[in-house]
């Protein structure tokens, strides 16, 4: 079960889809939160280049994150790990009224420690590798298709969510998404219904929960919130 803290915490913030809703603005921020087997928060902005605008051109998208998760090892006993890690991305958008599309290419970095330390956890202490993302969505009627994924070329870790929803009014969209990750020790997978609220022509809060399964855990659930604001 999540702690009552992390719930109102992931309800303010947000880890989603950075491309929500496309306008010709020069700034995007997001910040998000996600619990289930691993708690974490992270904050983040895109940045169109001269001569561009988001949704369209260059840009460069920076995000910062935080978090934490606990795991069984035969010879230490429950290990607890924290994490700090940041990204820094080059990107190409696309867009058009029904469809955007992000493709980006980037450093990422983290440094994990561990408590006790775990010589087989291949993510201790300081790691930098060369990811790559793509995120994007399209949209026809009320329907509409949101995707997000990226690769990891030292780590080999990636991860995918796709989610779809239908609009109920003006403001509200409702449907499911799917969510897998992992890398070479690990595999992970989410799905569960999901729910979105415009707040402005310039801001969206999204919110999903449902249920999850980690490789060598019992299935549990997760909670998820997303929020995002152009400037």
């Amino acid at each position: 079960m999540l702690g009552q803290r992390f719930l109102v915490l992931a309800a303010a913030v947000a880890l989603g889809f950075p491309t929500a809703v496309r306008a010709d603005d020069s700034v995007e921020l997001f910040a998000g939160a996600q619990g289930d087997y691993s708690n974490f928060v992270y904050l983040g902005a895109t940045a169109a280049l001269p001569g561009s605008t988001i949704g369209r051109g260059f840009a460069l998208r920076g995000i910062v994150n935080t978090g934490g998760y606990n795991y069984p090892s035969d010879t230490l006993g429950p290990v607890k790990a924290h994490f700090t890690g940041g990204e820094l991305d080059a990107m190409y958008q696309i867009s058009s009224p029904t469809f955007w599309s992000d493709f980006g290419a980037g450093v990422s970095a983290s440094n994990t420690s561990l408590s006790p330390f775990d010589p087989s956890n291949r993510r201790h202490g300081a790691q930098t590798e060369l990811r790559l993302d793509l995120d994007g969505g399209s949209s026809g009627g009320p329907w509409r298709t949101d995707w997000f994924g990226y690769y990891g070329t030292r780590l080999y870790d990636y991860g995918a969510r796709l989610g779809i929803t239908h609009a109920i009014s003006p403001d509200w969209r409702l449907g499911a998404e799917v969510y897998t990750e992992g890398d070479p020790t690990y595999h992970l997978n989410q799905i569960g219904p999901y729910a979105a609220v415009q707040l402005s022509h310039r801001s969206e809060l999204q919110v999903s929960g449902g249920f999850s399964w980690e490789s060598g855990f019992n299935p549990r659930n997760y909670v998820r919130a997303s929020f995002y604001q152009k400037l």
